[in-house]
């Protein structure tokens, strides 16, 4: 009675433990990306830079996007001469978008994470700084350095299941009329891989101005996140339960026989 009651605790056991192992065996496909750009600075080799407000446009914008493949799309846009903040929310996907002029700060995030489902889903997010400014206390010519400390991070995760995983960065500076100068990630992930890309960078260019002219240096901030998951069948639950009901009852039989 004893070995007969021990088996039966084994098959369950057994049986415990492959469908433990099966329903974890299915991971989410996600696409993380979030960027922040602080500790902006502009420091001339002589003279006195002196801020005010841009020859076009306020001094902060920020816009958030989202949409699926089930029909939901979110949107939100925000422009403010201090602090412009964006965000929206639809089912697997979040956006938020940040511009503080005050602090000289922005952030984006965006972030798409599919379960077990056949469906897709697209997010980007956008955060702009306006600074119109000029360098007082000299003549002619001045080398001038456009600094700030940037910070990326992209997250991709894929299974066996999912069709895509996309991660894109973008970080833009641009002294309107006279140059522009970016940096770009673009990662993309292979089925059953998991990717992590964290950077710190102290972003510097040095650009020849003039004293006393006005100009408007632009800052902007774009994240993407991209992601497609086919329909995940069941792990196997049905084809286990049956296949130890099989044992069980093999097992009776021959106890009987």
């Amino acid at each position: 009675m004893m070995r007969r009651k021990s088996l039966g605790a084994c098959v369950l056991l057994s049986l415990g433990l492959l469908l433990a192992t099966a329903s974890s065996a299915y991971a989410d496909t996600i696409s993380i990306t979030t960027i922040s750009l602080s500790n902006l600075q502009i420091i001339p080799t002589s003279g006195t830079v002196v801020i005010s407000a841009p020859q076009s446009g306020l001094q902060t914008a920020a816009g958030a996007a989202a949409v699926n493949s089930f029909d939901e799309e979110g949107g939100s846009n925000q422009q403010d001469p201090s602090h412009s903040e964006a965000s929206t929310s639809i089912t697997f996907a979040s956006v938020n978008a940040l511009s503080d002029f005050t602090t000289r700060a922005l952030s984006v995030n965006t972030n798409v994470t599919l379960p077990g489902c056949r469906c897709e889903a697209e997010t980007e997010a956008n955060a702009v700084l306006r600074l119109g400014f000029t360098i007082t206390g000299g003549t002619g010519a001045v080398d001038v350095t456009f600094s700030a400390l940037a910070q990326t991070m992209q997250n991709l995760v894929r299974d066996q299941f999912s069709t895509f995983a996309v991660s894109g960065t973008r970080i833009f500076l641009n002294i309107l009329d006279v140059t522009t100068f970016s940096f770009d990630s673009l990662l993309r992930a292979m089925p059953n891989e998991m990717l992590t890309l964290e950077t710190q960078r102290q972003i510097s260019e040095v650009v020849t101005l003039q004293f006393n002219q006005q100009y408007t240096l632009v800052v902007s901030l774009n994240a993407v996140s991209r992601a497609g998951q086919n329909e995940i069948p069941e792990p196997a639950t049905m084809v286990l339960l049956v296949s130890g009901v099989g044992v069980m009852v093999g097992f009776v039989k021959r106890r009987r026989k």
